[in-house]
């Protein structure tokens, strides 16, 4: 198997909902990258669409305002 090969296997695990069980077992201490922390940091880096719509409202508030 080629490692391109792995990724997307394991990509596709992960979206099924399958946890990398053997990967969890063998870390020392808790395992930081659960899928939580993926969801968290997405919403970091990528606002929801409601987050990003309230946000655009404000600015058209403010465009208002400034006229």
């Amino acid at each position: 198997m080629k490692f391109e090969e792995a990724i997307i296997i394991a990509v596709r695990k992960y979206y099924a909902g399958k946890d990398p069980e053997a990967l969890i077992e063998a870390s020392e201490g808790d395992f930081k990258y659960t899928r939580e922390y993926f969801d968290e940091l997405e919403e970091e880096l990528i606002p929801s669409d409601k987050k990003t719509k309230s946000e655009k409202d404000d600015e058209e508030a403010e465009e208002y305002e400034l006229d």
